[in-house]
């Protein structure tokens, strides 16, 4: 006898801000009224098939938020308005974000919503040239088809109103447009209910994951990503937050307890990402079971899982059961997906008729062999592979589970039955640490990208840590945007390895998180928590110093050669001055240095420096290595004078005959004052503040940097 054991994984990250309540993106809203309403729905079809479904917990709060009209996604905000209530801006947003659903499966079926792609054009126009052949017709239809086409064929077949403007196809009403919404959060408050009611049935088990998906491992010990590439870079300030990750876990626990009125027995560890320090915290939380990859078992047994011409595994009585893991005086069980059978499904069979797929899923299967059932673990994301299917997977999953229905010595289990029934009989003294991607971690840390994010992460921990005198409720706060930052999403986007169109809304919303944790402890976070860490296929949009600065400090251009070995910036090559805050005053920007001194000159736009009040102010600010503001003050003439701040602390240090303003502003600040040290990489920004309001930051994407000059900094450079 062979057991099938479908998991099938529900996740979206934590998309809402909590220090304003919006949700940037609205993922979670769509894939709800099709993905994890559908996959529920069909089972009503199938009484006899078992299955497996995990649902991350910070999904599990957002649902229900949507489900209580709560949540509030900007998406979702545009979709209600009326056309002629649209900012430009909103409809740029509009015809720019509302066809983002697979084109193929989502958008080509349906001859309006083609239509109005067609009219976008995109690659041809960009969206300020577009939007001039849209009418307010043009932009309620792509209101209404951005959201309809995403309700589930399932839900469709239950509805006549929502079969009725599929039909209809075009000249939508503000009215039914009201509708498509409304029955969206309808969808939503029956998801919790179904899965509760399949699940007291007993033809379904649910699972839990970390509460805001973190990868434990590195939580644990980030050291364990060195087990597979021993040369991976780590970052240089490691976050080591053994407690976070037990806080995620049993936080989850009870978190799936509210929701589905019983404690989970099994975890599916974020990204399949395990190490043995997660048996001791499933203990402590209760669960029994866990699973991963079966590239983990092969590299914990050192072998291989080979498949022969049929594309059945060679070893299926090593793969195709339970272990007993033990570490710490602790234990749990694992079980090991098929990565194959789980890969065709999610990324293969979207290519096959429906009756070719089973036939090649089956056939890979093959008859059962040996006195002890084998379990055959199918575990994979439980959303994002439908849109790539004709039907939304329908047709396929219909097709699945009548053929296995039919098969004899194939039948489709709850993993908690199936260990019930057979527990493990072999031990695991040891488990290789790894995830479901290359059986290594190198997906969410190693890249320099990846490494500043978890840096970023472990400064903001350390500064929360300092913070015992905070209320009990800005506290959580603070402790719960420290959680939300150690999910596994942010640093799936980070790094040259993932990519998507959203990649810089991450990005922002990862930060954001971080920032609000100094939000709620009423502390002014540090600037480079500002600037994007996604610097993938961007240029930097300066030179860099090349040779030793010669400066009169005059506030005058005395001679072309005294900074034409000056790094340079100019502003409108950068960001175009309409997008610029307030209207940007400062034109180009030259910095460098010479043996001693940080040497900086600002040209501004014509007549903005004598304009420069005393109501302004100049700030240029030191990222690394230290966090160290240079700050002028007043009128440029007579100029104050240079104050130097460093982080922590309150009182200015006043430098003397440090700047210079006429027709530039000139500055020098000794390297000593910064707390530069020789050959110590730099990052600065420039900004420009009026009554405590930053109106100007410059670069706008990067920070400025250069590596503070050793002595024979000219020659090395030359001989380079």
């Amino acid at each position: 006898m062979i057991y099938v054991a479908f998991l099938w994984h529900f996740h979206q990250p934590f998309y809402k801000d909590l220090s304003t309540g919006e949700y940037l993106l609205p993922w979670v809203r769509l894939h709800a009224i099709k993905d994890y309403i559908g996959m529920g729905l069909i089972l009503k079809e199938f009484p006899e098939i078992r299955q497996n479904f995990n649902f991350v917990p910070c999904l599990l709060v957002q649902l229900e938020e949507y489900a209580q009209g709560k949540a509030r996604d900007k998406f979702l905000k545009l979709s209600e308005l009326e056309p002629g209530e649209l900012q430009e801006k909103d409809a740029l947003f509009l015809i720019d974000n509302f066809f983002s659903a697979n084109w193929e499966r989502m958008i080509e079926p349906y001859p309006r919503y083609r239509e109005l792609l067609r009219k976008r054009a995109f690659g041809k126009k960009p969206a300020d040239s577009a939007i001039r052949d849209f009418s307010h017709r043009d932009l309620r239809d792509l209101q209404v088809w951005a959201n309809l086409t995403w309700f589930h064929p399932l839900v469709v077949e239950g509805d006549r109103d929502l079969q009725s403007l599929f039909r209809k196809d075009h000249g939508f009403s503000q009215e039914e447009k009201r509708m498509v919404l409304d029955k969206q959060i309808e969808v939503i408050d029956r998801i919790i209910k179904l899965y509760r009611g399949l699940e007291a049935s007993g033809q379904i088990e649910t699972t839990t994951s970390p509460f805001y998906h973190a990868i434990l491992p590195l939580l644990c010990e980030p050291r364990t990503a060195q087990q597979a590439l021993p040369q991976l870079p780590l970052p240089r300030r490691r976050l080591e937050a053994k407690e976070d990750a037990v806080a995620q876990v049993q936080k989850a626990v009870e978190t799936h307890e509210r929701f589905f009125g019983r404690r989970p027995k099994g975890l599916w560890p974020s990204e399949g990402a395990v190490s043995p320090h997660l048996v001791p915290i499933l203990n402590g939380a209760g669960l029994q079971w866990m699973a991963t990859d079966e590239d983990i078992l092969a590299r914990t047994l050192h072998t291989a899982f080979g498949r022969d011409h049929q594309g059945r595994v060679n070893q299926p009585q090593t793969l195709y059961k339970p272990y007993r893991l033990e570490y710490e005086g602790a234990q749990t069980q694992i079980i090991f997906r098929d990565h194959r059978l789980s890969d065709l499904i999610g990324f293969e069979y979207q290519r096959y008729s429906p009756h070719a797929a089973v036939e090649d899923f089956l056939g890979r299967i093959g008859p059962g062999r040996g006195e002890r059932p084998l379990l055959v673990s199918v575990i994979m994301d439980g959303e994002n592979a439908w849109e790539f299917y004709p039907n939304n997977g329908l047709d396929f999953l219909r097709e699945l589970y009548r053929r296995i229905s039919q098969q004899k010595g194939i039948e489709t289990t709850r993993v908690s039955d199936y260990l019930e029934r057979h527990p493990p009989q072999d031990t695991l003294r040891d488990l290789y640490a790894g995830s479901w991607i290359n059986h290594n971690l190198a997906t969410w840390v190693g890249h320099a990208e990846k490494n500043r994010a978890w840096e970023y992460v472990a400064e903001t921990r350390d500064f929360l840590k300092k913070r015992p005198d905070l209320g009990v409720n800005h506290k959580e706060l603070a402790q719960e945007c420290i959680y939300i930052s150690e999910g596994s999403d942010w640093y799936w986007w980070y790094g040259d390895d993932h990519s998507s169109a959203y990649d810089e809304v991450f990005d922002r919303l990862f930060r954001t998180h971080l920032k609000n944790v100094y939000k709620f402890s009423a502390s002014e976070s540090p600037r480079a928590l500002d600037l994007p860490i996604i610097q993938l296929g961007k240029k930097r949009p300066y030179t860099t110093p090349k040779g030793f600065l010669r400066v009169r400090l005059d506030g005058r251009v005395s001679s072309f050669f005294e900074w034409v070995a000056a790094g340079y910036y100019r502003a409108s090559r950068d960001t175009p001055v309409m997008h610029r805050a307030s209207g940007g005053i400062i034109r180009e920007v030259y910095f460098g240095f010479d043996e001693e001194n940080f040497l900086l000159r600002l040209d501004f736009e014509e007549g903005a420096l004598s304009r420069f009040s005393a109501r302004d102010q100049l700030a240029v600010i030191f990222l690394l290595p230290v966090e160290v503001r240079l700050q002028v003050s007043g009128a440029p003439q007579p100029i104050k004078g240079l104050e130097v701040i460093k982080k922590g602390e309150t009182t200015p240090r006043i430098v003397p005959e440090a700047v210079a303003a006429v027709e530039v502003l000139e500055l020098r600040c000794p390297f000593q004052e910064i707390g530069l040290s020789p050959g110590e990489n730099a990052e600065f920004l420039v900004e420009i503040e009026r009554e405590g309001q930053v109106t100007e930051r410059l670069p706008d994407h990067f920070p400025f940097a250069f590596t503070t000059p050793t002595r024979d900094f000219e020659r090395i450079f030359w001989q380079v």
